[in-house]
């Protein structure tokens, strides 16, 4: 079963693979970017929307 795309602060959050390879992947400032989890990927994008810091490529 397919999970579907999350929508989280108007940026899409992908789950990429599954099981202990999947990644999750979203688009910040036109940049890649993917953590290990959902909560990770969360956490940049409120770093980027609320306080404009861009996060660490992985």
């Amino acid at each position: 079963m397919v999970k579907p795309n999350n929508q989280y602060r108007g940026h899409t959050i992908e789950k990429v693979g599954h099981g202990k390879r999947a990644v999750f992947q979203t688009t910040l400032n036109e940049k890649q970017w993917s953590a290990v989890t959902e909560s990770e990927v969360k956490r940049a994008i409120d770093a980027w929307i609320d306080q404009g810091v861009e996060p660490d490529d992985l």
